[in-house]
């Protein structure tokens, strides 16, 4: 069985492990030790598919004929990650519009099946992996601080402002304040966005484990 481990970088349960172990930041394509010791998560990385342009070109060039109206619209890409979500994209090019997917159904299922990312994040962009360390907290941050003594003060907010706040600052679903913050930890409803499979999760990426452990801590401040 494979994991997610981290945008562009799949492995098995063993591989999660040593992962998140590891606790240091990692220059995945410059490091000779760590090309040695972690081809999978090199090859993963360097053949990773994202919608832009892989994907958005096959929808246009495959699916567009028939879909880009108003019934099951794929021409923009939170309608076709809506659609990869729910597994209905990877049923569909799997089975009655294979005829149309072609050699290309295995790309598609390959992306839905790797979190159906949009483009690279700024931290592929620099070839760096983050991984956590045994406590919890990403280094270069607050990387002694244990999963069970996060705070909204020691670690959350940074977390918020560097993931969240570029769309969270306004009316719509405010994280600026840890009040806002904690009615939607407390509903559960931050949670629910932020996991693997959440809408959130691709904007929050290893992140997300410092918010959920935070949030099933009682989300102190």
């Amino acid at each position: 069985m494979k994991f997610n481990i981290y945008p562009g970088v799949i492995g098995s349960g063993q591989d999660v492990l040593n992962f998140y172990l590891t606790g240091k930041l990692i220059p995945i394509k410059t490091n000779t030790a760590l090309q040695n010791a972690y081809p999978l998560y090199l090859a993963a990385a360097k053949n990773q598919v994202y919608y832009e342009p892989t994907i958005k070109n096959i929808i246009m060039t495959k699916c567009s004929n028939c879909h880009s109206g108003a019934t099951r619209n794929l021409m923009d890409y939170d309608s076709l990650k809506a659609y990869a979500d729910s597994g209905l994209l990877s049923n569909m090019v799997q089975g009655p519009m294979y005829r149309f997917a072609g050699n290309d159904a295995q790309t598609i299922v390959d992306w839905v099946n790797n979190g159906a990312p949009e483009k690279p994040t700024a931290g592929n962009q620099v070839n760096f992996v983050r991984v956590f360390g045994r406590q919890g907290c990403p280094m270069g941050t607050q990387s002694n601080i244990p999963l069970n003594q996060i705070t909204y003060t020691n670690t959350i907010k940074d977390v918020l402002n560097r993931d969240c706040l570029t769309c969270h600052s306004g009316q719509f679903r405010n994280l600026t304040t840890y009040k806002n913050v904690k009615m939607y930890a407390d509903n559960g409803l931050l949670k629910q966005l932020v996991q693997i499979g959440g809408p959130m999760h691709r904007f929050a990426g290893p992140d997300s484990q410092l918010i959920i452990a935070w949030v099933n801590n009682g989300a102190p401040r």
